[in-house]
């Protein structure tokens, strides 16, 4: 088994753009709570980002998992 061949790109990418994703996500749901302490209305953005960032990070971990574990098949 070869283990220090580089992963293909397209699955740094995606594992990079799932990371950004929660971390925005992560990061605008701070925003609100704080937001929400303050007793201030949050934006209606930063509810979309929370909302939906999340579980598209989520989704796209899956879809990582399974590229990887179609690689990994094929390298067998």
């Amino acid at each position: 088994m070869n283990t220090s061949a580089a992963a293909p790109t397209s699955l740094r990418i995606l594992t990079f753009l799932a990371g950004g994703v929660a971390i925005a996500s992560l990061a605008a749901l701070a925003v609100i709570l704080i937001q929400y302490a303050m007793q201030l209305s949050p934006a209606p953005v930063l509810l979309a980002v929370a909302l939906y960032g999340l579980p598209l990070a989520f989704i796209l971990l899956i879809v990582i998992l399974a590229l990887n574990f179609r690689e990994r098949r094929r390298s067998h």
